[in-house]
């Protein structure tokens, strides 16, 4: 089986592999994946209050004017629980929901956009950026 076929855990195996420049720059790696019909059937159930606690308002108009928006209401939410398990925290230490916000740029790249205690997490352990993929 090819290292990239492998499951998630085995990312730590491959961040040895790396260059040493490299791996000192990286932090930490997190995978998530989300199922649409869950994020779904969470908004459907508890409406504004779920969408009000997880996504911050342009992540809401983001999601809210896509054809297809619970796919994207489940990039964000899949965006988020990979950005904590980078960092190693999970959703503990006062971490909010909204200290991680997935925005589109200029181009319509996904980025991060980080606050609160994730931001301070961050620093404390001189993590300087964090980047996504869809």
């Amino acid at each position: 089986m090819d290292k990239c076929d492998q499951p998630a855990s085995a990312v730590a195996e491959l961040m040895t592999e790396l260059p040493p420049a490299l791996r000192q720059g990286v932090y930490g790696v997190g995978v998530d994946l989300a199922s649409v019909e869950r994020i779904k059937l969470a908004i459907n159930r508890s409406g504004d209050k779920f969408v009000n606690l997880v996504y911050s308002q342009s992540e809401q108009e983001y999601c809210e004017q896509a054809e297809k928006k619970f796919q994207r209401y489940s990039a964000c939410w899949a965006a988020k629980e990979a950005a904590v398990k980078a960092l190693g925290t999970g959703f503990r230490q006062a971490i909010s929901f909204t200290d991680i916000e997935l925005t589109p740029d200029a181009q319509g790249k996904p980025e991060l956009k980080l606050s609160g205690r994730f931001q301070q997490i961050m620093h404390q352990n001189n993590a300087t950026n964090a980047f996504v993929s869809i």
